[in-house]
């Protein structure tokens, strides 16, 4: 049984948890996708920094644009979590020395499409020369509400910004599976501002929605009743690798690699105007559950139930070495949950 807590929260709590706050900084560690800062009267800036290392290390990401638009768009959905509008990028890159032209060429490209998706542009930043290809962004933006992790209350209505399970479908394609599968996710920069409006919590699910759940979950101590089937849920490239190799459809919610969607929670005396606006921007948010007041999550997944902070931890706890012995010890769960 799970103590419901993540244990990288813990690590992280570990690590910068010594570190002082500014006066003027509206979000505590890890409350945030982004760093909020009361910037004046009107604005609060927010900043994030996120880099590719693990990703390409493990060869997650191979092809040179698409980890140029990686680059821009994990920084980016950070800000979109936190309804900013995005003033502009450092990018912090580091390239082997006998990176081809071709490849540097492609690299750029990745970048300079995804600034150009986002409307903004790269201000500056570091590079240097590394062994291995490195590269990251810190992202900057304004913003006019303050929209945190924190702020959920009992009654309010869960959603996602779309379909869920795409990056764990990529993943399994690229070390598992022999399906091709496309994968540059657009941050949702458009409708994170509609929900600085209207949501009391937001995250993105660059981890995947069973880690972003639990972390709602453990941030405002609460629980969350998932209240739609979880194909209604699930991305048609889940759906379809879950058919054709008979795999389990909730292991595609389990990260630790995700589809940059948000999740996030809407007061129910907002629901109303809140989906009148996001159809006037062409959007048809996906309404996945509620909060209550229990302090944790058991979904219900194809007749049995699933702690899914034990899912979240299982990187961590079972000391995996690869994605392969990850999906084997999510199979040998599956296995013991239906026994």
């Amino acid at each position: 049984m799970s103590d419901n807590k993540i244990i990288e929260n813990e690590n992280i709590k570990s690590i910068a948890g010594t570190f002082s706050r500014a006066p003027f900084q509206l979000n505590a560690l890890l409350e945030s996708d982004a760093e909020l800062i009361q910037f004046d009267s009107e604005n609060i800036l927010a900043m994030t920094y996120d880099a590719i290392v693990e990703e390409i290390e493990e060869g997650l990401y191979t092809d040179n644009y698409q980890i140029g638009w990686m680059a821009v768009t994990t920084s980016v959905s950070d800000l979109a979590a936190v309804g900013a509008k995005v003033l502009g990028l450092l990018l912090d890159l580091k390239i082997p020395k006998e990176f081809r032209n071709t490849d540097l060429s492609e690299l750029q490209r990745g970048i300079n499409d995804a600034c150009k998706f986002y409307g903004c542009h790269i201000l500056g930043g570091d590079t240097n020369a590394n062994k291995t290809l490195q590269i990251g962004s810190t992202a900057i933006g304004f913003c006019k509400n303050k929209l945190m992790r924190t702020g959920m209350q009992t009654s309010d209505i869960l959603y996602t910004s779309g379909k869920m399970g795409l990056g764990s479908s990529y993943a399994y394609s690229r070390f598992m599976g022999d399906a091709k599968i496309e994968y540059l996710p657009k941050a949702k920069i458009k409708e994170g501002q509609l929900l600085s409006k209207f949501a009391s919590s937001c995250i993105d699910t660059s981890d995947g929605l069973f880690p972003a759940i639990c972390q709602l979950m453990e941030l405002n101590n609460l629980g969350i009743n998932l209240t739609t089937p979880l194909n209604d849920i699930l991305h048609k490239t889940c759906l379809k690798i879950s058919e054709e190799k008979q795999l389990p459809n909730w292991i595609f919610m389990c990260g630790p690699h995700g589809e940059y969607e948000l999740l996030f929670t809407i007061p129910s005396d907002k629901i109303k105007k809140f989906e009148t606006e996001a159809k006037r921007i062409n959007w048809n948010p996906t309404k996945i559950g509620d909060v209550d007041n229990k302090s944790k999550l058991f979904t219900n997944v194809d007749g049995f139930s699933i702690n899914i902070f034990d899912t979240t931890n299982l990187y961590n706890k079972n000391n995996i070495k690869s994605p392969q012995q990850y999906m084997v010890e999510l199979l040998k769960l599956d296995k013991d949950l239906r026994l």
